[in-house]
């Protein structure tokens, strides 16, 4: 495809910057960022404002990888803010990318990364913006090859319509093999073809089994350091290395954390030469240990200690298990500014945390709370979320007891954000029901009296029971979805854009069965992501949700196998480096 830098986009985009809300977003170029001539070209598309997508990590590594690549080019695209939506349909300037200004539909292939159900209807916004055909089956042979990736893909059922292929699960092997397959193949048919014959690449009109795509280690070159600057504020503007990936705790709740399966860690040195260099490429003052859960990697205290020899640079440590912070941690980041923490007890009383098999206790969470203070924090984030299995009104107060206990410790700024409980695929909890918003706001009231002392964030209930239609649905969504983003039913994660009685009206408009959906399920009953493999067998997930009901723990599968069959599926096992206490 002709894939030439356009003069004639950047020349109409010049005379609209000054018409809309920070025109920083739309300008691209940025430092650090890779403008190179190459035969075949991809554009990554995150699917939310620049703001935001340009703080996912995800679309870094898979920037890299396909820049490296000699056959390849690959630049980025971010769904405008709709001011700019306006005025670009006004002057008829198509989505572009950010490093060329080349119409999304000159690419060979457009790449989409869903990290949340709710932005289906940006997707679809995209391709419009595009000038590409929403529906697979509409596209000829001048369109791209539409493909998606990220943890939505795991049910990939409400958008297939819309996605030529799905990559699930690790993509920095997979993606090589899926761009050298649409490079050779001889139509769309073929592409398509080839593609379907690819571990962990699911084609809707051809594929009816698919398993998820491992890597076995995060390899060195995997790791971006080059890392564009943008030149607005963006949500996480800092410096980034992945630690680990993947996730041994077995919360019931967490669909990262069965998805991603099995542990991956980097050596301290190769996470101290990758921070070194990041900084020293981007220039930043912050640097962000990010996985999972960060204060698990079993050789963090030497990797925190070590960190400290990097001059005016703050530490910043991802969301922590209570019993994971230790005196050294907090110590080791006691030379930099003290940016914060954050904490996620998830329930509030002891027999619940049990019931997700949080695997930490009250003493837990308070002596690591007092750790932080004693350390020099004074700002602590708590994440709680009600609606869990079992659940009881006491449970819901206790939330408010321990944010007390918490507070008294010497906290002067503590906020906790209380969500409302989506039972995702792959989890133990798929076989759940999910509160409605109006028993949510019911139990949301329990906790009114926490506001004297806490700065408490209710999530909206509404939107977490369409965020559960979205990710539990089935391929009869894809008309509703459609018909959403032609009502601009777009950035539906956004407060500001959100409606939750349009998309009701719309559900049963298109008689979405929301009770059916998101009902109670039995072990025999069919999902519309059994054809996924997550390695994870159905008969493990089972299993511990009845362990859930009866309130018994797992063990932490870094201290004897679980069971869960990852690692006998696909031939794999943990990589540990160090002896987790």
């Amino acid at each position: 495809m002709n894939n030439k830098k356009h003069p004639s986009v950047l020349k109409s985009l010049v005379g609209i910057l000054d018409k809309v809300e920070k025109p920083s977003r739309y300008i691209g170029n940025e430092y650090n960022s890779v403008k190179k001539d190459a035969p075949f070209s991809v554009c990554l598309v995150f699917p939310d404002l620049y703001d935001v997508g340009m703080s996912h990590f995800g679309v870094k590594i898979l920037y890299d990888i396909v820049n490296d690549l000699d056959f390849a080019k690959c630049e980025r695209s971010y769904l405008p803010w709709p001011d700019m939506q306006k005025e670009m349909q006004n002057r008829s300037i198509p989505l572009y990318s950010y490093e060329s200004y080349t119409p999304l539909d000159q690419f060979d292939v457009v790449g989409f990364t869903l990290q949340y159900e709710m932005s289906y209807t940006n997707v679809l916004r995209a391709l419009r913006l595009a000038n590409i055909p929403i529906r697979s089956a509409q596209r000829g042979e001048e369109s791209p090859i539409i493909i998606a990736g990220g943890p939505c893909t795991f049910n990939p059922a409400p958008i297939e319509d819309f996605i030529d292929a799905f990559l699930i699960g690790d993509g920095e092997e997979g993606i090589v093999e899926m761009l050298e397959a649409i490079r050779s193949g001889n139509d769309r048919a073929d592409k398509l073809r080839k593609l379907s014959n690819i571990e962990g690449v699911y084609v809707p009109s051809i594929n009816k089994q698919v398993r998820k795509r491992v890597v076995r280690n995060l390899k060195r070159s995997w790791a971006p350091t080059r890392q564009i600057l943008p030149y607005t504020e963006i949500v996480h503007d800092r410096a980034v290395v992945e630690i680990m990936r993947g996730c041994t705790n077995g919360c019931r709740f967490c669909q990262a954390g069965m998805i991603y399966r099995p542990v991956r860690e980097r050596s301290t040195g190769e996470i101290l030469d990758i921070s070194f260099e990041a900084i020293k490429q981007t220039g930043y003052e912050e640097l962000s240990l990010l996985s999972l859960s960060s204060a698990d990697h079993s050789q963090i205290r030497e990797i925190v200690s070590s960190l400290r020899e990097i001059p005016y640079t703050s530490l910043s440590i991802p969301s922590t298990r209570a019993n994971s912070l230790t005196v050294e941690i907090a110590r080791a980041v006691e030379s930099v500014r003290k940016s914060g923490i954050t904490i996620a007890p998830e329930a509030g009383t002891q027999r619940l945390r049990n019931v997700i098999n949080k695997g930490i206790s009250e003493e837990d969470i308070l002596s690591a709370a007092k750790l932080a203070v004693d350390n020099g924090w004074r700002r602590i984030k708590l994440y709680f979320m009600i609606g869990l299995p079992t659940e009881t009104d006491e449970d819901v107060r206790s939330i408010g007891n321990l944010i007390d206990r918490i507070k008294r410790l010497g906290f002067y700024d503590l906020s906790a954000t209380i969500g409302v409980f989506v039972p995702k695929p792959h989890t133990p909890f798929q076989f759940e029901s999910q509160i409605m918003p109006d028993e949510a706001v019911r139990k949301f009231k329990l906790l009114n009296w926490t506001n004297r002392f806490a700065k408490l964030n209710f999530t909206d209930p509404h939107k977490a029971l369409i965020e559960g239609v979205l990710s539990r649905g089935g391929r009869e969504l894809s008309y509703a979805i459609e018909e959403a983003e032609k009502r601009d039913l777009i950035f539906a994660d956004w407060d500001e854009f959100f409606n939750a009685q349009r998309w009701m009206d719309l559900f049963e408009e298109y008689s979405v069965d929301i009770d059916h959906i998101m009902g109670k399920k039995r072990f025999k009953d069919e999902f519309p992501w059994d054809f996924i493999d997550s390695g994870i067998s159905k008969g493990f997930l089972w299993a511990e949700y009845l362990k859930a009901l009866r309130g018994d723990l797992t063990i932490d599968c870094r201290n004897g196998c679980t069971g869960c069959g990852v690692c006998p599926n696909f031939g794999i096992e943990n990589v540990i480096y160090g002896v987790r206490e």
